[in-house]
């Protein structure tokens, strides 16, 4: 579980306090699960998700402080930026549905290992991502 503000957060009965990184993986894995689900059930229209790459932000500055040397090399803004923008901007062709995307390329999802090369550690089940739809709509309201 992870904590949505920077006040400790009690969930499932665990005091859970905020943590920014943890918040961005958790919201970059929802990305990847929403894209594989609706490029099943909407297949009408083409769902990716993307990285930047790490790139030398404030953001990152303040998520890593001394730590953004294992980062290394990072990128610039523009070569961050770069990579989405042409998957915002490419024809539909050149992409995969439901894939995630680095350097406009196709990148592993689901990695586990010694080298995170292989594996299936990150894969949820079904049951996982449709309990995360649920929630979402009660967020919403829905």
């Amino acid at each position: 579980p992870v904590a949505i503000n920077d006040q400790a957060t009690e969930i499932k009965g665990e005091k859970i306090k905020y943590d920014g990184v943890d918040s961005y993986c958790y919201a970059k894995r929802a990305q990847v699960l929403l894209a594989e689900r609706w490029a099943k059930e909407r297949s009408d229209v083409t769902w990716v998700t993307g990285h930047p790459g790490w790139a030398g932000t404030d953001a990152v500055d303040d998520a890593f402080g001394d730590t953004k040397k294992y980062l290394e090399p990072l990128r610039s803004t523009w070569e961050g930026a770069e990579g989405l923008s042409w998957l915002m901007s490419t024809d539909v062709k050149n992409l995969q549905n439901g894939e995630f995307y680095l350097d406009r390329k196709v990148q592993k999802k689901h990695i586990a290992g010694p080298f995170m090369t292989e594996g299936s550690y990150t894969k949820n089940t079904e049951e996982d991502v449709d309990d995360m739809l649920e929630n979402l709509k009660k967020a919403c309201g829905l």
